[in-house]
């Protein structure tokens, strides 16, 4: 029996007297060894009349019987059967072959189809891409899950992905009036006329969101508590009868910490229309009453009801079920990143670089290392980290801890941060766009303008620039790159900034931080190309508790003779800013040596006067 399991053949049985005779078929590698077939003889029993001593097994049937019964064999004629698959050769059955080495290597042989087993199957159909995504979200009121329909949204949207965000309660309060919908009686499961609205409002946006998705959206977000089984299997059905190429993927969003729930409380009730004309006492009695209505019936995402994310405590905590494909395997490192988390993001164009008298090609300037009002920024620009991050750390109360900082492998870039830290992470993603034959194999070109690179195109290649003006994302240049491409490279970095704690800086070049600019302004990203980085400037860019991001621009004064000023960073004109006008931003000023101002230098101060007054209303 033990040889009949080892080599899997038929078995054929007959009963002769007091002994059992088996022959089996074998794969043509071991009728080779064993000479076609083997006809095994167990005796019943030692005290058996016709018990004959066996024989000593041959080394082959020793290794495959050590530890079994006593056998006698022989070797009778029999031709090679078909081969079959789970046909094993000799050199498996050896036990030479079988050696702790070979174990720990892992085994060399093909693995047998899974086809047919059922998991297989499902993770089959998840795996090809959906023409349509409906993500819903599931969990309690104050879960965070506005927060994430919001950041999933923002990503999505960079990544070139049409994406909108379906609000169930925008729809609660356009049927219903917010003082009577957003009050916790109307979210009582024996509320009928209540229950009938808020299903009405569900399935309104459920439809607007399967309407966008035929049209040609890719993804669909739906922001509502999706609380039970029911309200979950509906969704499901509704978009498989819309159409079997769309997907859904819920995201639950569980929280018991107390110190985010009291956050996300706070910000909902100061934040939505439902709690308008209560007192913050009362808003938030009230909203503590929704959640333990929606607590009586609300029942946790299954396995059983397929794909799904759920997320703990906004992210401390990531567990994932089904969730195959490009889509997921973008969502799942995001939402692993984000936290509600506030800290300073600065995103740096490297400093400007000296003109390599080597290089070639009229009008290109191929810059290796920071010039001397490089080397001036940089000393300006580490004088704005220190001074900004030293604020930051104070407004927390915690010990203050390094800044991470990101720069590309270009020199420029590099020596930029070199009075900031020690220590940093160079990175390739960070690079510029690589304009392949157009830049002539060089990377680190610098722009005179402030603008993006192409419009150099304009002048030296019309026809390409006329091609790469009707799709500036996706249009690559000969042999090298298009924004889509470094938005590809750029996405590990993303996240490596969306998942920081600390303050992060980050110097780069002009197309890269057009992409990483647009991410954070919401800029479409199709029109990142449009997007000014000027140089010498600080771009300051920092996380609200609602998922979007406070934008902000910081010129540091860098004078081509030395002379810097990092303390007081001006602002440009429309922007937010620490700029306040001093002596030394109006050099045509004739002052007088001391006392009153002469009559000649009145004239002047009056138009100063002008000038403060007008920066001051900006």
């Amino acid at each position: 029996q033990r040889v009949i399991q080892a080599v899997g053949g038929p078995l054929e049985c007959g009963a002769r007297g007091s002994r059992l005779a088996m022959a089996v078929e074998v794969p043509p590698t071991i009728s080779a060894a064993l000479a076609a077939a083997v006809e095994v003889t167990a005796s019943m029993s030692p005290a058996h009349p016709d018990f004959e001593p066996p024989v000593r097994p041959t080394p082959v049937s020793q290794g495959l019987l050590e530890g079994g019964p006593e056998v006698s064999a022989r070797v009778v004629s029999k031709s090679p059967p078909r081969k079959r698959l789970g046909d094993c050769t000799l050199d498996c059955l050896s036990p030479s072959k079988f050696s702790q080495k070979d174990y720990y290597k892992g085994s060399a042989e093909v693995g047998s189809p899974l086809s047919k087993t059922m998991l297989y199957n499902q993770r089959e159909r998840l795996t090809p891409d959906s023409q349509g995504f409906v993500l819903a979200l599931v969990g309690l009121p104050a879960r965070g899950k506005s927060f994430i329909s919001r950041k999933l949204e923002n990503f999505l949207e960079w990544q070139g992905l049409s994406t909108k965000v379906f609000n169930v309660g925008m729809y609660r309060r356009e049927a219903v009036e917010p003082d009577q919908s957003g009050r916790s009686d109307f979210f009582d499961a024996k509320n009928k006329v209540a229950a009938a609205a808020r299903e009405a409002a569900a399935t309104a946006a459920l439809d607007d969101a399967l309407a966008f998705l035929s049209s040609g959206g890719k993804v669909a977000i739906m922001d509502a508590t999706n609380s039970t089984k029911v309200r979950r299997k509906s969704i499901v059905d509704q978009v498989r009868a819309c159409s079997n190429r769309f997907a859904v993927l819920f995201v639950e969003a569980i929280c018991d910490d107390a110190e985010i729930l009291e956050t996300n409380m706070l910000s909902k009730v100061k934040n939505s229309p439902d709690f308008a004309g209560l007192s913050l006492e009362e808003a938030i009695a009230d909203i503590k009453a929704r959640v333990a209505k929606y607590e009586d019936v609300y029942e946790p995402v299954q396995d059983s009801e397929g794909s799904y994310i759920k997320v703990f405590n906004l992210s401390s905590k990531v567990m994932a079920s089904h969730c195959y494909g490009r889509m997921s395997k973008s969502i799942m490192p995001f939402m692993m990143a984000i936290h509600i988390g506030a800290r300073p993001i600065w995103l740096v164009r490297a400093g400007s670089g000296e003109i390599d008298s080597q290089s070639l090609g009229e009008g290109e300037r191929m810059l290796s290392h920071l010039s001397a009002a490089g080397e001036h920024f940089a000393r300006s620009l580490a004088a704005f980290i220190d001074e900004r991050s030293e604020r930051y750390w104070n407004t927390t109360g915690k010990e203050k801890e390094p800044t991470f900082v990101f720069t590309s492998t270009m020199p420029r870039s590099v020596e930029s941060v070199c009075h900031v830290t020690d220590s940093h992470e160079q990175t390739a993603a960070l690079n510029p766009i690589d304009k392949g034959a157009f830049a002539g194999g060089r990377l680190d070109v610098d722009c005179s303008g402030d603008g993006a690179p192409q419009r150099e195109a304009e002048e030296k290649q019309p026809e390409f620039y006329a091609a790469w003006k009707n799709d500036p994302f996706r249009k690559r240049f000969p042999g090298g790159e298009s924004y889509m491409d470094v938005l590809k490279r750029l996405e590990s970095v993303l996240v490596d900034v969306e998942m920081s704690t600390r303050p992060v800086l980050i110097v780069s070049h002009i197309t890269v931080l057009q992409l990483l600019v647009a991410y954070f302004r919401g800029t479409p990203v199709e029109e990142a190309w449009k997007v000014a980085i000027p140089q010498n400037t600080v771009l300051e860019v920092t996380p609200t508790s609602g998922g979007s991001f406070v934008y902000e621009e910081h010129a540091l004064n860098v004078r081509d003779e030395g002379k810097t000023d990092s303390k007081t960073p001006k602002t440009p004109k429309g922007k937010r800013g620490s700029w306040f006008p001093t002596v030394e931003d109006f050099p045509g000023l004739d002052m007088a040596a001391a006392g009153t101002p002469s009559a000649q230098a009145l004239p002047a101060l009056l138009g100063i006067g002008v000038q403060v007054a007008a920066a001051l209303d900006q």
